[in-house]
């Protein structure tokens, strides 16, 4: 018999969200966003969305060792270029900004917690384009 650690695994991303079309932010940006969700557009998982939502991921890690520090600052340098393009259509859209860390955390006791904590050039991004973090953990039992 043998059994298999459960690891951690993260999913991180940046995201607008509001009432707003998503293809016009994607045109401002010049950047391809890695989602969209568009407001009242049904969707199989999500249902019927009250809000618009374009995101930017670094897509799903998973491992004995998750460090938040790395992960947010590869994304944020891809982001970086587009600081002032993603400020300007935020203020002038009325829309939300978030920088989103989910995290499913191993019950292992043998594996050691992730590491959550941002760069200074991460917090600066944020702050430069008025951006918000929003931090989820789940227990991870599967």
């Amino acid at each position: 018999m043998s059994t298999s650690r459960i690891e951690h695994k993260s999913l991180v991303y940046f995201k607008l969200q509001g009432d707003f079309d998503p293809d016009l932010v994607s045109s401002c940006i010049d950047l391809e966003p890695t989602a969209v969700m568009r407001k009242g557009e049904r969707d199989p998982v999500r249902g019927l969305p009250k809000i618009s939502m374009w995101e930017y991921s670094a897509g799903e890690v998973e491992g004995d060792i998750i460090n938040v520090y790395d992960i947010t600052s590869v994304l944020i340098a891809d982001l970086s270029p587009y600081v002032r393009q993603i400020s300007e259509i935020r203020a002038r859209l009325g829309i939300e900004a978030v920088l989103q860390v989910v995290l499913w955390i191993s019950a292992d006791q043998l594996i050691s917690n992730p590491a959550v904590g941002f760069e200074v050039d991460v917090v600066r991004f944020l702050a430069d384009v008025g951006a918000s973090i929003d931090i989820d953990t789940y227990r991870r039992t599967e």
